[in-house]
């Protein structure tokens, strides 16, 4: 068996998009990166110490991360293939899971009231549809501008303490939405709401990443969002059941939804902040070996030196105030990441804007509320079956770019399809062309991959994140007024916008990849004029960041 350590860093990273001539340089240099002190992890133990309760536990992590630094100094094996499946093993079940587990209680609490308003909502509550409106965009509102400051938070506090505190936070107010009584407390719940869980996305999505190589991560968010799927089939059915409770003890039935799921966050919250794995921490987690937790960092890495302790970086410490919204900006306005930030704004519009409508269409076409519950359930299996495929496919293949032109192709024909059928044609030709697009591939994952593929900066990785989900939430904003009430039941004017948004994500990723292509050659050609001196000059003392640095080429 080849060197996995030293094999896989002689070909990731920077190596893989050079020139032969200046890969040795470049890979040099990143190791280099990693050991420029005289353990690998030296300066990391300066800048963040381990917390541990045992000082002989310290002293082993520290002689395993010596051990894989000098095998990988020596070119001999650093660790096995079965070693590394091991790891990624464990981090799947310690990682993957639980981050699934937060993720489901986020989208339960900040989704239910659409199975509430079913109820007699409005009538006990003597609210009206405009206040409910109301609430929903100042849940957005309060959402969108705490985004980018609750992401600091995140990288302040770090994310093994910041997302348990978030989930008993919002736990707490959505619980406390059982003593709704009228449009006052409604709106405060729901701005309430959106402050406590803004920021949540982006800082699970950080967090995520720093436990694995680029090419992992499509796979790992697709299990996340795959679980907002499942989420949505989940909560259908249990608000059914729930909804039938008209007549227990004192509350409502609405009231027992509320109480229900909200405490039922408030305790997957307190379990996280006990079992949440974290990379201050030696040994990462209890079911990880020193050995096995210095391979995990070690090996994520060597894939991207940029991701050395990003989970533990104090941006609110080591930043002044001028420096964060410098960063900010800069974040804001990265020329090569921003068209990712629009096509998360425009690519999902088609099949939020009929996700949002699918409850009233299918009641529309006469089918029951027991009934639509469970149609729900084929768009989700299908869902999840091809959103997983293709972030399998993205990561296998190294490849982003092609992925949202397949899944808008996908979503084209049943649009068109629905423009032009018949008004009297069986409502379950209706149903399936509905299910067929909601059921597209959600490439989400992908593109969450690709902004920190191509972020190359912790800061940066951080501040991207938070504000590509804020372009999907203005993308979700936008969604939810494609279809007005004068063009109900067939909303043919909103499809025809549909449509055109959707060939418009189509011409857009085609543009992301020849406008990625065309820089990472202009790279390549000044790295090419430039002599060895001068190469080995720039990685060693350029003042570049990011993704502007000329031994940098955008991923595709």
């Amino acid at each position: 068996m080849a060197d996995i350590g030293n094999a896989k860093f002689k070909s990731d990273g920077i190596v893989d998009m050079v020139e032969s001539e200046s890969s040795a340089l470049l890979s040099a240099e990143k190791h280099r990166r990693l050991s420029s002190s005289s353990s690998q992890y030296g300066a990391v133990d300066k800048e963040i110490p381990f917390r541990s309760d045992s000082g002989s536990e310290d002293e082993e992590y520290k002689r395993c991360e010596r051990e894989i630094q000098d095998a990988l100094s020596n070119g001999d094996v650093a660790w096995t293939e079965e070693e590394e499946k091991a790891v990624r093993f464990k981090t799947d079940v310690r990682v993957m899971i639980l981050a699934c587990v937060m993720f489901f209680s986020f989208d339960l609490d900040r989704s239910n009231l659409q199975q509430v308003v079913s109820s007699n909502f409005f009538f006990d509550t003597r609210m009206t549809g405009n206040d409910y409106n109301n609430g929903q965009s100042l849940f957005l509102i309060t959402f969108l501008f705490l985004e980018i400051p609750s992401q600091m938070l995140n990288k302040r506090f770090g994310p093994e303490r910041y997302l348990p505190f978030l989930m008993i936070v919002w736990g707490s107010v959505a619980t406390i939405q059982v003593l709704i009584n009228g449009r006052a407390f409604f709106l405060f719940t729901r701005a309430a709401l959106g402050i406590t869980e803004a920021g949540f996305v982006s800082s699970l999505a950080f967090y995520v990443t720093s436990f694995y190589k680029t090419n992992e991560l499509s796979v790992r968010f697709s299990w996340i969002w795959s679980t907002q799927a499942l989420q949505n089939a989940i909560s259908a059915l249990l608000a059914s059941a729930i909804l039938q409770m008209t007549n227990v003890g004192t509350l409502k039935n609405w009231q027992w939804l509320f109480l229900f799921e909200g405490l039922l966050t408030f305790g997957l919250g307190v379990m996280t902040a006990f079992m949440i794995p974290s990379l201050k921490r030696p040994r990462i987690a209890s079911s990880f070996t020193l050995r096995e937790a210095a391979i995990l960092r070690a090996r994520v890495e060597l894939d991207d030196p940029t991701k050395k302790n990003q989970a533990n970086k104090d941006v609110g410490k080591t930043h002044s105030i001028s420096n964060i919204f410098t960063t900010t900006f800069g974040a804001i306005t990265d020329r090569y990441l921003f068209p990712i930030f629009l096509l998360g704004y425009i690519g999902y519009i088609p099949a939020v804007t009929m996700r949002y409508y699918f409850t009233i269409n299918m009641r529309y076409l006469d089918f029951s509320f027991t009934t639509i519950n469970l149609l729900i359930l084929p768009y989700v299996f299908i869902n999840i079956v091809w959103t997983t495929t293709f972030s399998k496919m993205s990561d296998a293949y190294k490849v982003k770019w092609i992925f949202p032109i397949l899944s808008a192709i996908w979503v084209f024909p049943n649009l068109l399809f629905l423009q032009f059928l018949s008004q009297n044609a069986n409502r379950w030709f209706r149903f399936a062309s509905w299910t067929w697009v909601l059921g597209y591939p959600y490439y989400q994952p992908i593109l969450v991959s690709w902004v920190s593929a191509n972020s190359n900066d912790p800061d940066r990785r951080a501040l991207s994140q938070a504000l590509y989900n804020i372009a999907v939430q203005l993308g979700n904003l936008t969604a939810a007024n494609v279809y007005r009430e004068g063009d109900a039941p067939y909303y043919h004017k909103g499809n025809y916008v549909l449509l055109a948004l959707n060939i418009l994500s189509m011409i857009l990723a085609a543009v992301i990849k020849i406008y990625y292509t065309k820089e990472n050659n202009r790279r390549d050609r000044i790295w090419k004029q430039m002599t060895k001196f001068e190469q080995d000059d720039y990685i060693l003392h350029s003042e570049d960041k990011g993704n502007l640095r000329l031994d940098f080429r955008l991923k595709m």
